[in-house]
Parts: C-alpha cells; structure tokens; sequence
C-alpha cells in the first residue's frame, strides 16, 4: 500500500513539475543537421531575410546616396549662384563631407557594438536627413560647409553597420549577391535622383523656392521618416528575431548559420581584435584597392551631371541623361556579384571590373565624340560600382570574429573615404570640358586595383594551398570550437579556416 503524500510533498511535486515544464519551455527546437528536412527550413529562413532584411537596408542606402550626391544635381540647379560660390568654394564643399565620414568610421562601429544596430541606424538617420534638409537653407559657403560636415559624421553609421549586419544573417558564400542589393541601391539613387531633379527643374520651379532648395527638402525630409521606422523594425541578430517573424526551428537555424559564419563572439569590444584588424597584412591590400576605388567614384558621383551637360546637353536634359549609366553600371553590378557568390571567388571579379571602368575612362579621355564620351561615361559607372560590394563581401569573408570584421570594414572605409577628397578636386571647371588631369588620375587608379586585387588573390590563393598541403580538407567546426578560435586569438589563421580569393 502507497503512503499518502502530504500537502508539502505535494508542493515540492507540483513545484518540480512546473520547473521540468519550464525547461521542457526552452529547450531547443528540433531540427535536423541535415536533408530535405533542413534545407525546407532554410530556404524558408532565407526567404524571409531576403524579404524583409535586405529591402530595409537597400532602401536606406537609396536615400543614403540621395542625400549624399543630389549636391551634383542641385549645382546644374543654381545652387552656385544663390549662395554666392566662387572659386573652389563648391569643391571645398565636396571635401568637408568626406572629412566627416572619415572621422566618424572607427567611433561609429564602436558605438555599435555599444548599442544596438537598429538605434544606431535610426538615430544617425533622422540626423542626417534633418542635415540634408537644412542645406535648402543654406546662404553661403560656410553653411553649406557646415551642413556637408555633419552628413558626413551621421552617414557613416549605414556606410558600415549595414554589411556588418548582412554578415551576422547570411553564410560567407551568400554575402556578395546580398551586399550587392543593398549597395545596387546606390546607383538606383544615381538614376531616381536625376529623374527627380529633371522633374523638380521642369515642373515645380517657383520664384519663392529655388528648384535646389526643392531638391534637398524632397529628397532629405522622408529620411527623417525612415530613420524612426528603422528604430522599431531593423532586425537586430539572429538571436533577437521576433517570434512573429520566424518559426523556432527557424530561429534555431538562424543562430546556428551565424556560428557557421564565425559569429560567436558576444563581447562588446575585443582589444585583441581590434589590434588584429590594425595588423592584418590582408587589410593593407583591402585598404589600397579602395583608395584606388574612392577616388574615382568619389568624383563620378559628384560630377556626372556637369561632365554631361559639357557634352552638349541642355541642365534639365543633362539631369535626365545621369539615369542611364546608373542603370547599367546597377544590371553589371547584380550580374557581376551573383556571379562571385556562385564562383566564391572575388579577386578576379574585382579585375575585371576595375578593368571595365578602366576602359570607360579611356573613351572619355581619347575622344570629343558625344556618343563616344557617354558610352564611356557607362563604362566607367559599370566598373566602379560593382567593386564596393565586391570589397565589402571579401573583408567580411576572410576577418574572423565581431570587432576584427567591424573594424576592418570601418579602416578600409575610413581611408577610402580619406582619398575621396581627391576625387571631389579633379575636375575642376578649369580642366573642362575634357578634365584630362581628372580622367588621366582615374586611368591610374583603376590600373592600381588591377594590379593589387591580382596580387592579392594570388598570395591567398597560396596560403590555402598550403593549409591544404599542411592539414588536409577542412572540417566544419562546432560553435565551441569557433568561440575558441575567437577567444584564443587565432580567427582566420585556424589551419580549417580557408579564405575568399
């Protein structure tokens, strides 16, 4: 016969019953390590990431390139003469915005991993869509200056934190093709903001409202909307997806693609890893090759609505005829980076682009045709585009650990962006209308990223060799053997680690 339980026994049942429900409660979903099963999951997870994901961050760097290079379509819209510019005021101008984003690189990716990325985000946009909008405001120089500076500083938060945020959701093999949508979105601004330039010059012109005031308060004032958005609804980590967003299996699958993709790292700032990005040889190449990029696109951005107009177009026509490069260099830059993700090589494809756009400046520099400057005016827009992505994917493929990609990525960017100084002064309007100076600079500058990109690839290329030869095929590693990659130091020198080339 059974002894009777006491009411105290009976409490201390009913108290370990809820607590085994409660774990029950969060152990982790079933799913399977493999088959048909798991690739359901994941072609479902993937669908939603790119659905929901990349679009936000593509549309943030739309109004991101509007907001930063709608100052070449406000200068064929009088912004020079209202606000009393002579001399190099304007290409001064051009400069300070670069000063601010260079500065901001390194503080603003340690202020993310301060904060979440969709604060960060949210804040630095509302800020810098206030600053876009107050430069129709501006009087003179030193405002317009001033306003230039500070959407710099704001805008570096997108610049980096939205490839940082790519790699934490996506495998190193599926980056470029995602880093490639949200930076295409880039050269669709090309396109939409000369279309809405051409429309705010043609239809909306009034004496009260200089037509560049319109341009700024259009294009700068939805920013301010998107960045309070942002705040509610970016996706912070896998760990943070919403219940509503994605089923627990999921989840599950989502957190473990990311210790896939070395994101194991939970520390808010390693000072290990930051040293590593600072001495990393590899970086040092990343760092060459987007100088050699900067200074070139730097200057496409800012002056392809005058280098039209000085092949003969009238200033709204001019306006209208930007959209086309945009359109083509956008078409290469989906075809060129799917085509890395599906090759899983980078080098080459970055030749190859640096070399395209290498031949768009020699049609620009070798002809007086029209037909032959615009088609060279494609080319070069074609070549340069592609290549940002590109970098960005192939820095966060072969930096291993939070802080060593995040700070990588801030270098490569910050120096870059130092360089792109350059190509706001080179084409001056005393080198026009041929700005042979400007396009002899940028023939060298691509030659440099042929050169250095080919380099590159071959001494990685030789390093996996050798791994290879030392320590055979590579194994997948657990999560704890990822975390102790990371917090012992070795990140990509792991012998089962092997790098994009």
């Amino acid at each position: 016969m059974s002894k009777p339980v006491t009411k105290v026994e009976e409490a201390v049942l009913e108290t370990d019953e809820s607590s085994i429900s409660e774990k029950s409660l969060d152990r982790k979903p079933y799913v399977p390590e493999s088959g048909p099963e798991r690739d359901a999951i994941v072609k479902h997870l993937r669908f939603k990431l790119d659905m929901r994901l990349i679009p936000h961050l593509a549309i943030l760097y739309l109004f991101n390139s509007l907001d930063r290079g709608n100052i070449g379509n406000a200068r064929l819209a009088h912004l020079e003469e209202d606000t009393h510019l002579k001399g190099n005021d304007f290409y001064n101008a051009l400069s300070f915005f670069y000063f601010g984003y260079t500065i901001a690189q390194v503080p603003t990716m340690y202020i993310f991993k301060k904060v979440t990325p969709s604060v960060l985000i949210g804040v630095t946009m509302v800020l810098w869509g206030v600053c876009s909008t107050c430069m129709a405001a501006a009087k003179d120089h030193s405002g317009l200056i001033a306003t230039r500076f500070f959407l710099g500083i704001f805008e570096a938060g997108v610049g980096m934190g939205a490839p940082t945020i790519i790699s934490f959701f996506y495998m190193r093999s599926e980056l470029a093709w995602r880093q490639a949508i949200f930076y295409g979105s880039s050269t669709f601004a090309g396109a939409f903001g000369g279309l809405v330039a051409y429309g705010v010059s043609k239809n909306l012109a009034n004496e009260h409202l200089a037509p560049w005031k319109l341009l700024f308060i259009i294009e700068g004032t939805p920013t301010i909307f998107l960045g309070i958005v942002t705040f509610f609804l970016l996706p912070n980590s896998p760990e943070k997806l919403e219940s509503w967003f994605v089923t627990p299996q999921e989840k599950q699958v989502a957190i473990e693609r990311a210790r896939q993709g070395y994101n194991t790292d939970s520390s808010l700032l390693d000072k290990r890893q930051l040293i590593a990005a600072f001495t990393d040889w590899k970086n040092l190449f990343y760092c060459l090759i987007y100088i050699g990029l900067n200074i070139p696109l730097a200057s496409y951005q800012s002056f392809l609505p005058t280098i039209i107009k000085l092949m003969g177009y009238t200033e709204a026509k001019a306006q209208l005829m930007t959209v086309p490069p945009y359109a083509c260099a956008l078409a290469f830059l989906l075809l060129i980076s799917w085509n890395s993700d599906r090759t899983m090589l980078r080098g080459y494809h970055v030749c190859l682009c640096a070399l395209v756009a290498c031949v768009g400046y020699v049609l620009l520099i070798s002809s007086s045709k029209l037909g032959c400057n615009y088609a060279g005016a494609c080319l070069a827009a074609m070549g340069l585009y592609p290549i940002v992505p590109l970098m960005l994917s192939w820095v966060s493929n072969n930096n291993v650990g939070h802080t060593k990609r995040a700070i990588s990525l801030a270098i490569m960017n910050m120096l870059g962006q130092c360089f792109a100084t350059v190509g706001t002064q080179i084409f001056k309007n005393k080198t026009a209308p041929r700005f042979f100076m400007g396009y002899s600079i940028c023939i060298a500058f691509t030659g440099l990223m042929m050169v250095l990109s080919l380099v590159l690839t071959f001494l990685l290329k030789r390093e996996n060799a050798r791994r290879q030869e030392k320590f055979g095929d590579p194994r997948p590693l657990s999560s704890s053997e990822q975390t102790e990659v990371i917090e012992k130091g070795i990140y990509d020198k792991h012998p089962g680690f092997r790098y994009f080339i």
